[in-house]
């Protein structure tokens, strides 16, 4: 970083806007990218513009404990297993035994009306 101003520059706002992520103090993140946004390299402009257009989702994530990451992967690992069954029981029995469920949990029940 000795040999270049501008890399050391955006290197100590990268560190800068970590922190403040990091440490959840969203009003210092938001107004460091505001302040420099016409200031760094346009690859930095970019994903710039994208943090302020989806601010609200930011804030949201990071206030809120939200999560969808284990359904995703769940949904992922039956994506991978779907391949190659033509049986839906087969099928079925396959997800049961990579979810690790040693039974199935809910029975349903046709109604006679």
């Amino acid at each position: 970083m000795s040999y270049s101003e501008d890399l050391k520059y955006h290197y100590n706002l990268y560190q800068l806007l970590l922190f403040h992520l990091q440490n959840k103090e969203l009003e210092k993140f938001f107004g460091l990218i505001e302040d420099n946004i016409k200031k760094v390299h346009s690859l930095f402009q970019t994903v710039f513009k994208t943090f302020l257009k989806d601010k609200g989702k930011i804030i949201n994530d990071l206030q809120l404990s939200y999560s969808n990451a284990k359904l995703e992967a769940t949904n992922n690992l039956i994506k991978r297993n779907a391949f190659g069954f033509r049986n839906f029981e087969n099928f079925k029995k396959r997800i049961f035994i990579a979810l690790n469920i040693k039974k199935e949990r809910t029975k349903f029940v046709l109604s006679r009306a």
